[in-house]
């Protein structure tokens, strides 16, 4: 297997993402559905994701936070930790992006993407992974974390093998648990992914420091810094923190100089995205400019107007549909901009998806 190439901007990867699977299944036929109920956003952790994040806690506390709970009489004892979330970048002013990988594989959309790929019987785009990895992307990997210089992913690769990897790369033991795949001209610097593994659980893939660095969080050997994302911002099926500037590239032309000005204004952009059944978003934007984020609040609601009337007037019922639940919330340091798109609507876009024919006839 050939090492993929240096990982472009999260930002770009997700917005492009994004933009080519609504491009792909709107041009698909669809019928016309009825209104649904309002999907629900996702504004906090709910009850079952506080039960996903007590499971994940696997990892023990670190010695000195036992001996300091010790020394305490009547202290509680500190709590097990999450080892992918301690092993995420830490960089506030970086984007960071993680996809609950399982989740969103049984969820609605996920259901009918895969059913969108797998349409042609004859080609497994996974079966490459499996042969060569040991493991398959759509049973083993649970979270999937995007950062700028490379990705962490947890799940279940105890049975996983690195042949390939290991004939294409230098390779080391690091730490107390982890391996490293070094590329063998040592130019991961120039494009050339460095791989870690850690345990049977994480995988690493980026810059050879960005592997390092991963490994030493989990080990307790990087400087300690707050969590990018905490627990407390695991709810979604896909969550994460952009900085400011980072949405630019979504507000061109006319809406040019709103981008400029959420990059001079926001600080912190915090994404939240439920896709078990309505695809709901949710970003959060904050700053510490209280009256330039009303007013930014305030100019987003307006663009979201004149889009929805605009669409009305062409005709354009798929983006009418896509605009149909966007608003904004406002309050204080930040304000929110929802969008949905509710089950019947989704379902729409993906019709007659399974039915196509496949690439090169047959």
């Amino acid at each position: 297997m050939r090492r993929p190439k240096r990982l472009p901007l999260l930002a770009a990867v997700l917005l492009a993402a994004l933009a080519a699977l609504l491009l792909a299944v709107s041009e698909r036929p669809h019928d016309a559905r009825a209104a649904a109920p309002a999907p629900q956003f996702p504004r906090h952790v709910r009850t079952a994701e506080y039960r996903r994040l007590e499971e994940r806690r696997t990892l023990p506390p670190p010695p000195a936070a036992v001996a300091a709970a010790a020394s305490v009489e009547d202290a509680s004892p500190p709590p097990r930790r999450d080892p992918f979330l301690l092993a995420l970048p830490r960089d506030p002013k970086r984007a960071l992006l993680v996809l609950e990988a399982n989740a969103l594989r049984h969820s609605r959309l996920g259901e009918l993407f895969v059913d969108c790929v797998f349409r042609d019987p004859r080609h497994d785009p996974f079966e490459e992974v499996r042969r060569e990895l040991g493991f398959d992307p759509l049973k083993d990997v649970d979270r999937v974390a995007l950062a700028d210089d490379g990705l962490v992913v947890s799940g279940f690769f105890g049975n996983a093998h690195f042949e390939q990897l290991r004939r294409e790369s230098r390779v080391s033991s690091y730490g107390e648990a982890g391996r490293v795949y070094r590329p063998l001209d040592g130019e991961s610097a120039e494009g050339e992914l460095t791989v870690g593994t850690w345990g049977d659980h994480l995988v690493v893939a980026g810059d050879e420091r960005f592997v390092e660095q991963t490994i030493d969080r989990l080990e307790g050997r990087a400087a300690d810094a707050p969590q990018v994302i905490p627990e407390s911002l695991t709810y979604g099926e896909a969550y994460g923190v952009l900085p400011g500037d980072a949405l630019k590239v979504l507000l061109r032309g006319e809406n040019a100089e709103l981008g400029e000005r959420l990059a001079r204004i926001a600080s912190r952009i915090e994404l939240h995205a439920d896709a078990m059944r309505d695809v709901a978003v949710v970003a959060r934007v904050s700053g510490d400019d209280e009256p330039g984020l009303e007013d930014l609040g305030k100019a987003f609601g307006a663009a979201l107007a004149v889009g929805r009337f605009q669409a009305r007037v062409r005709g354009d019922d798929r983006l009418v549909q896509l605009l149909e639940h966007a608003r904004v919330e406002r309050g204080g340091r930040s304000f929110s901009v929802e969008l949905a798109l509710p089950i019947d609507v989704l379902e729409g876009w993906f019709g007659g998806c399974r039915a196509a024919p496949p690439a090169g006839g047959g």
